[in-house]
């Protein structure tokens, strides 16, 4: 298991990194979620807290800086495809501490609709300081010493100033997601009722997305309700999700008794602070937490999750802890469905917290259940487990989630379905013992838990929930389990308690594993004394302690102190020797950096055998980070500031392999860095959009990347030049796009260097050793628009770089392109804003140095695209269709168009919407799939395109594997169209083809179409007339039409292919292109 004390879980570990693996959000909802990542047809703009914008085309990137403040350094991020843009001005105060990391994320603020389209202003928590300026209060956290804030986002400029003027820690106020006939008996519950045990007088608190109390299994259940989310049916449950956890809790099971809860006499006093979609924001957590904490609530269940990097220091673990200790309340939280080690989330990593994770029938962990150790100290999360797989509960009215089981339950799976398992089972402890603290109600039912011993304390803590024994138990410790972080010998006690009326002798042993599953060194843990009598009603202790320097390896160690039937669990990681790496800083004037937080140097420090970042702190003006010895990467930037604070030049420094087995101190020398430029043929070419340079490597099987960038001439870029290295792939980046003022040449440069930084990175590209494309920017009606263009180095997902520049419709212009291997370039066309217009996605052509190419853009004849794509193992397959997408598109987003899909199966319907997506799922077992879109639209800045209808009929046999995609495709239609895309009068040739845009072709083969029929209509589709077509290849056909010589106006189309067999294809276009 890989060392938690040096996993990278904030931003400020680096400034510019990426490492392009898949990341499983850390929610605990009881439906998969998908990666954060933008949709390709998708074009959202974000602003940030510092005021600046970033606008994402699917995958192109712009960034726009605030106002005033161009010329600023901005370090692009991306890391498990989640992108993150920091301006150089934040950085420094997220490596500080001062600043949460997620309010640069990107992904995580479209995720969490935080877009410019969704809203207005952006959702913050301030803690520890007077509140900022330019903020309104929307809720006082008392738990955190703050508030709740919220800042329009026409005011973020003076809220950043205050910011940095001041000493606030900011948060994002991040969205909160929502994470039993055979489950309840299997936990012991029905010997808890025979003892006499329902929960009679205890009330629980469950903070989730409502309830239906109108179930009959909860009739007269709830004793008070508040509504966080501003719902206008106040706690009513439209999700599902709240109704069905307060049933595991309390649910009397009138309606079916198989269907009982675990506390079913208990009350509970429900706080919704999860909307009808599950979902929430942290402040509002907190908010619940506090209301209910304050009526002295014994226990409240938590069946939800913070997508957030943490240590159990974030905002909700805080509240957690600091409402435990004021009040007494025990709050019961799951733990994730991230799956991985290290994935549980807040607030399950407090230490106040009884943190639960998921076993299915067989007391096995649910693969989805998060496991431990908590990230920074390495101690044993979760604390518990309990059946979280297909758990059958209450069905609230009218909702959705889960299988139905008849008309008043429904099945779910999910750490959130485990939670309230322990929670019902903490309120029966609490009826038996109305005086116990909740460090008490929580010791027990870990002490009485069954493990199992196939499985680490850090996937499964104590075991699952036995509340039948804990009821009858008489013996406890007032430990639920004991971690240690060690370096030398420790020792930690452990207090016994005896309840009954008679001594009790106890033998004491304790058994542990190393990191690799075998047996620890004899020694290493030790318990004291072997033999333990505790006196009737009395205590006795014991000492348990771990000696490091008796280790077989570093790392995390799992154990478990037994004591007759009470087993207690034991982690402990053993640090391994650590050495300091220091980097100190030098500007271009000779000026030390880092005396104040602003200046500080930014810092990556990447483990070349694991791939993971270590973390960063600030001392005495540096940079620092404690590392195991080792090999590793160190990449850094100083900036060079000019006297009224504003950004000079960046100056990248690289070590690309650094050996680690001492203390270590690394001066980077700004003026030791060359200017990154690029000389070409054009004298008059300038930089337009965003320069970036930085170091693009491939570590443990990554591709990671670190990189400085800004959209002015007048911050210059510099780079250390550095040693050459074999060891691993590794190449220098520059990406710049240069454009004539006054001519017709634009320059889309990448431009590399493998294995070091060159002595001299100024980079001669002469254009004989480029690829143009002659580029053809069509219209019917003149058009401004704005090309953006960034390079998917290799490995990546989101572009470096930022390229822009506007350009006319109709018209022309030459474009050279560095033809580098392996490299995708992402070019778009935009015109209007964000709710006019259209955004085009380019193919890209086979470019090659020397070769002349054509490209066309919004180029007729405008037919209907579709494709699919199922974006995790349990999501729908969503189906998009494209309607008047252009000739040689990749894909079109137009937002004014209005558009209708459905989906059939076999002949039933699976889904429909008003929306070019629509999301349905797909039964197992091959059929015959039809999708059909219809769309209209009526815009001022083109007469083409008015309607359309298509549909597609496939066979198909889905695999519910993540990233699949059916066997749906486009039927591309073009000719000799000019620049106003018109046709000639008289005979002109109409291609036809089929064009695959999907990523994976191999899976589902496209059908081979055998047949085409193609008519035209000059009369917007009143008469018809059919034209000749013979086959020119594999799904490509040609057209031999004869226009009128009368006719100026448009031309419609329609047309149907067919495989003879189970597959065709139609569709029908109202002005697919104009007569001149």
């Amino acid at each position: 298991m890989r060392p938690p004390a040096y996993r990278a879980r904030t931003a400020g570990a680096i400034a510019l990194a990426t490492l392009a693996t898949a990341l499983s959000p850390l929610t605990a909802d009881a439906t998969a979620t998908d990666g954060p990542v933008p949709s390709p047809d998708q074009r959202v703009s974000v602003t940030l807290v510092t005021g600046d914008k970033v606008h994402v085309n699917g995958r192109s990137v712009r960034i726009e800086p605030g106002p005033g403040r161009k010329g600023l350094v901005f370090f692009r991020r991306v890391h498990r495809r989640e992108l993150t843009i920091v301006p150089a001005d934040a950085a420094p105060l997220v490596t500080a501490g001062r600043l949460d990391a997620g309010l640069f994320n990107v992904s995580r603020l479209l995720r969490d609709g935080y877009d410019d389209r969704k809203r207005r202003d952006l959702p913050l928590i301030v803690a520890g300081a007077a509140r900022p300026s330019g903020t309104r209060v929307t809720r006082t956290l008392g738990a955190l010493n703050g508030a709740a804030v919220s800042t329009r986002k026409d005011q973020a400029a003076t809220f950043w100033a205050s910011v940095k003027a001041g000493n606030a820690r900011v948060w994002l106020d991040a969205r909160v997601r929502a994470s039993l006939d055979k489950s309840v008996p299997r936990i012991g519950a029905p010997a808890a009722w025979e003892a006499g045990r329902t929960g009679k007088g205890v009330t629980v608190g469950v903070l989730d997305t409502g309830i239906d109390a109108g179930h009959p299994d909860l009739a007269d259940a709830v004793a008070a309700s508040k509504d966080f989310t501003g719902n206008a049916k106040g706690v009513q449950d439209g999700n599902g999700h709240g109704t069905h956890v307060a049933s595991i809790i309390t649910g009397d099971g009138v309606a079916d008794r198989r269907f009982r809860g675990v506390a079913p006499d208990a009350k509970l006093v429900v706080g919704k602070v999860l909307d009808d979609a599950g979902n929430g924001t942290m402040s509002q957590l907190i908010a619940g937490m506090e209301w209910t904490a304050g009526q002295r609530l014994r226990v409240v269940n938590l069946s939800l999750g913070v997508s957030l990097p943490s240590d159990g220091t974030d905002p909700v673990s805080a509240a957690v802890n600091t409402l435990t200790a004021r009040t007494g309340t025990l709050f019961v939280v799951a733990s994730g469905n991230a799956g991985a080690d290290e994935s549980v989330g807040a607030p399950g990593l407090a230490d106040a917290a009884l943190t639960v994770g998921a076993v299915d029938g067989d007391d096995s962990r649910a693969p989805f259940s998060s496991s431990g150790p908590r990230p920074g100290d390495g101690a044993v999360k979760p604390d518990i487990t309990a059946p979280g797989v297909d758990i059958a509960a209450a069905r609230a009215q009218g909702t959705e989630l889960g299988e139905p089981v008849g008309d008043r339950y429904v099945r779910a799976s999910g750490t959130s379905m485990a939670t309230p398992h322990v929670a019902g089972a903490a309120a029966l402890i609490a009826q038996a013992n109305p005086g116990w603290a909740p460090a008490r109600l929580k010791a027990a039912l870990m002490n009485t838990a069954k493990p199992n011993d196939t499985d680490t304390v850090y996937r499964q803590g104590a075991g699952r929930v036995d509340v039948g024994r804990a009821v009858s138990q008489r013996i406890w410790t007032d430990e639920g389990s004991l971690s240690f972080h060690v370096k030398a010998k420790a020792g930690k006690a452990v207090t016994f308690r005896n309840d009954s009326s008679a001594p009790v002798t106890l033998d004491l042993d304790l058994a542990a594993r190393n990191p690799s599953g075998e047996p620890a060194p004899e020694g290493m843990f030790e318990v004291s004394p072997a033999k333990i009598e505790i006196p009737a009603n009395g205590t006795a202790s014991a000492s348990v302690t771990v000696d490091p320097a008796k280790a077989s390896a570093t790392g995390s160690y799992s154990g478990r102190l037994t004591a007759g039937q009470l087993t207690l669990p034991v982690g402990a990681f053993v640090e391994p020797p650590l050495h300091t790496v220091t980097l100190s800083g030098i500007d271009r004037t000779g000026q030390p950096v880092g005396g104040t937080v602003e200046s500080l140097p930014w810092v990556g420090l990447i483990d070349l055998k694991t791939g993971e970042y270590a973390r960063t702190f600030v001392s005495g003006g540096k940079v620092v980070a404690r590392v195991p010895a080792g090999r590793y990467g160190l990449t850094a930037a100083v900036n060079t500031l000019a006297a009224d604070g504003t950004f000079k030049d960046s100056t990248l420094f690289s070590r690309p392999v650094l050996d680690v087995d001492r203390d270590i101190t690394i001066h980077a020398d700004a003026r030791r860095g060359k200017r990154v430029s690029a000389r070409l043929d054009s004298r008059t070419a300038v930089q337009s959009g965003f320069d970036e340079a930085g170091v693009s490597e491939t570590v443990a099987g990554n591709a990671a990347i670190f990189g400085i960038g800004s959209d002015s001439p007048a911050v210059g870029l510099f780079a250390e030049p550095s040693a050459k290295t074999t060891d691993h792939p590794y190449a220098f980046y520059f990406v710049t796009t240069r454009v004539e003022p006054d001519g017709p040449r634009a320059y889309h440069l990448a431009l590399l260097s493998q294995k070091r930084i060159p002595a001299n990175p100024t980079f001669r590209v002469p254009d004989r050793r480029l690829a143009r494309l002659d580029s053809r920017y069509h219209s019917d009606k003149p058009l401004s628009g704005r090309r953006t263009t960034g390079v998917v180095l290799p490995g990546q997902f989101f572009p470096s770089g930022g390229g822009e520049y506007a350009v006319s419709l109709p018209g022309r212009r030459i474009e050279f392109y560095s033809p580098v291997q392996n490299v995708n370039w992402a070019r778009y066309l935009e015109t209007g804003e964000s709710n006019t217009g259209f955004v085009e996605n380019a193919l890209d052509p086979p470019m090659s140095a020397g070769r002349s190419l054509r490209a066309d853009w919004n180029k007729a004849a405008f037919t209907t695209s579709s494709r699919g794509m199922r974006k995790c193992a349990r999501c729908p397959m969503a189906v998009t269709v494209g309607p008047f997408d252009s000739a040689n598109a990749s894909w079109q987003t137009k937002p004014e168009t209005q558009t209708t899909v459905t989906v059939h199966r076999d002949g039933q319907l699976l889904g429909s919407a008003d929306s070019h997506t629509v999301a349905v799922t797909t039964p197992p077992g091959r059929a015959s799939y039809s999708v059909h879109a219809t769309a209209t639209r009526q815009v001022a800045w083109t007469a083409l395109g008015t309607r359309s209808e298509a549909r597609w009929t496939f066979p198909y046999t889905p695999t519910s594997k993540a990233g699949e995609e059916p066997p749906l495709y486009s039927l591309r239609a073009t000719g000799p169209f000019d620049l106003d895309n018109r046709a000639p009068s008289g005979p002109f040739q109409l291609t036809v083809k089929v064009v695959d845009t999907r990523l994976d072709t191999q899976a589902h083969p496209l059908p081979t179409l055998r047949t085409l029929t193609a008519e035209v209509s000059y009369d917007d589709g009143r008469t018809w007339h059919e034209t000749k077509v013979t086959a020119d290849g594999t799904n490509r056909w040609q057209a031999q039409l004869v226009h009128p010589t009368t006719h100026q106006g448009h031309v419609s189309l329609r047309l149907r292919a067919s495989d003879g067999d189970a597959a065709s294809a139609e569709q029908t276009v109202l002005r697919a292109y104009g007569l001149r």
